[in-house]
């Protein structure tokens, strides 16, 4: 007599879950990591430099917040996208 033998295949309920990142999952992921290296930032310098609706501004510990005018370096208001114009 043959010795035969069943196999059973392995069957799993458990769902897997894709390998891929979707742009909220990114976008997310981000933002939470700018906000504390800004917090991070805050502490250590004092200052935190950004862009604000279009404008490169320079906030202080205190709340204020510089311009182009009140920062050194700048020799025309700029807009991040629209250029000099100046």
């Amino acid at each position: 007599m043959k010795n035969i033998k069943k196999f059973r295949k392995a069957t799993s309920n458990v769902k897997t879950q894709p390998a891929y990142l979707t742009k909220r999952d990114v976008v997310r992921v981000a933002t939470a990591a700018i906000k504390r290296a800004s917090t991070q930032a805050m502490k250590t310098a004092g200052y935190v430099i950004k862009a604000e609706n279009g404008w490169v501004v320079r906030e202080n510990q205190d709340g204020r917040q510089l311009g182009p005018k009140g920062l050194r370096g700048y020799r025309c208001r700029c807009r991040i996208l629209g250029g000099c114009r100046g």
